[in-house]
């Protein structure tokens, strides 16, 4: 598997932690590739709330991958790898 389709398996399954709101936005803005416009029209909000949003569910998303990193980095020592 390619560095890039690892990045996007490992984003894809932590996205999945994230709440519905979160997870909708960032859908919209990054895989379908939205304006933070049509964003806003589509999910029926603001588009300083899908800013405040994405900041948000960003940050989220970036605890989330290291957190998951964590384990599996703990996972491959105590395999003695």
């Amino acid at each position: 598997m390619k560095k890039d389709g690892k990045i996007e398996e490992i984003v894809r399954r932590n996205m999945k932690k994230l709440s519905e709101k979160e997870y909708n936005v960032l859908i919209k803005l990054y895989f379908e590739r939205k304006t933070i416009y049509s964003t806003a029209k589509e999910l029926k909000i603001s588009r300083n709330t899908v800013k405040y949003r994405e900041g948000k569910a960003k940050e989220h998303l970036k605890k989330i991958i290291l957190e998951d990193m964590g384990k599996s980095e703990i996972m491959l020592t105590l395999r003695g790898w």
